[in-house]
């Protein structure tokens, strides 16, 4: 959607009815037949402005559209966003024309005050002691893998799962009720 945006930003800023009938068809098409209608009415409406960047787009769709892999599993997208946003910060405090030298010593800030941040985490997790709620297994796993501040997260949202039982009233009919 980044490339989109680059590609086709004069194009939208010109004409925000195009932006936002575009943003439209890719973020509200919840399967790839609804994406595929509404781009068709998306081309048919702006025909005499879109150009050979919408061609490119809709040929490489299944890559970018979201509700082509919405039921798709991507494990490692996380060091991806983490990239990304590390992009951000440098570009928000490294001057493109400066010299490489001020490049580097802008970078050394950045990554010292990263580090800091991440061995006050490390600190926490290490020498402060947090309480477990229960002694199931899964809270034991968090508790031993998760840096304390994603632990006491997690171990609240735990806590909130035990507000309520369900009970049976015969074939497919349940009770869901607050315990006591």
């Amino acid at each position: 959607m980044k490339k989109a945006q680059e590609k086709l930003g004069a194009l939208l800023g010109r004409n925000p009815g195009l932006s936002k009938d575009f943003n439209n068809c890719v973020d509200f098409s919840l399967t790839p037949e609804e994406f595929e209608a509404g781009w068709c009415e998306l081309m048919m409406k702006y025909e005499a402005m879109t150009n050979s960047h919408f061609k490119n787009l809709y040929k490489y769709r299944e890559t970018w559209v979201p509700c082509y892999f919405k039921h798709q599993f991507f494990p490692f997208l996380q060091s991806t966003q983490r990239s990304e946003g590390f992009n951000a910060v440098l570009k928000r405090y490294v001057n493109p024309h400066k010299s490489i030298l001020k490049f580097v010593k802008q970078y050394q800030k950045i990554q010292t005050h990263i580090l800091v941040r991440e061995g006050s985490k490390d600190y926490r997790t290490g020498h402060l002691h947090t309480e477990m709620w229960s002694s199931y297994p899964i809270e034991k796993q968090a508790y031993g893998s998760y840096t304390r501040d994603l632990y006491e997260k997690f171990r609240d949202e735990f806590q909130l799962t035990t507000r309520y039982n369900v009970r049976s009233h015969g074939e497919n009919l349940y009770e869901v009720y607050p315990n006591q």
